[in-house]
């Protein structure tokens, strides 16, 4: 039988050897994801500032910085579902499904930096969907600019309907896919 089912509070089952390693690695994931948001935010400024050659270098430092919190997430999930497993908890493999099984002094701890962690990775998500707009503004200007300075270099499709085509968006770049 489940221990979560034969229990009505499972608090106690993981002592300090089991939430140590957790609590670090959630501190660093929530560090890295910090470190990301700074990254999109300088990303942000040098949009604004329209220095291109400043974004294509921020472009690399956000995807690596982009692969570390990835792996570090997946490094949390493996560790979640070792201690889920151990503690033959039910339902769906999550932190907050087995926080019970802690006890009191590491419980409101996790529950922060849990916590902590969603906040940061839904402003990263906004940061970059703020950018990517940002991004497809300034190339619609530009288009716009260049179809007015040098319209000769643009010509005009039709679709079966007769309207004048439009050209299709590129495909959204994986950076702000990874982010959210």
């Amino acid at each position: 039988m489940p221990r979560d089912s034969m229990m009505t509070t499972p608090t106690n089952l993981f002592n300090a050897t089991d939430w140590e390693p957790l609590i670090a690695l959630l501190r660093n994931e929530l560090q890295e994801c910090g470190g990301l948001f700074n990254l999109l935010t300088r990303q942000q400024d040098q949009i604004i500032d329209r220095k291109p050659d400043a974004i294509l270098l921020l472009n690399d430092e956000i995807d690596a910085q982009t692969q570390i919190v990835g792996e570090l997430r997946t490094r949390r999930e493996q560790m979640v579902a070792e201690l889920h497993t151990r503690a033959e908890a039910t339902g769906t493999v999550t932190l907050r499904s087995i926080i019970p099984f802690f006890g009191a002094d590491a419980q409101p701890l996790l529950e922060a930096l849990m916590n902590d962690i969603n906040l940061m990775l839904r402003r990263n998500r906004q940061k970059a969907r703020q950018n990517h707009l940002l991004l497809a503004r300034a190339m619609e200007l530009t288009e716009q600019t260049l179809r007015v300075l040098q319209p000769e270099n643009f010509t005009r499709t039709y679709e079966r309907t007769g309207k004048v085509a439009t050209p299709r968006p590129a495909a959204p770049a994986s950076r702000y896919q990874a982010v959210g």
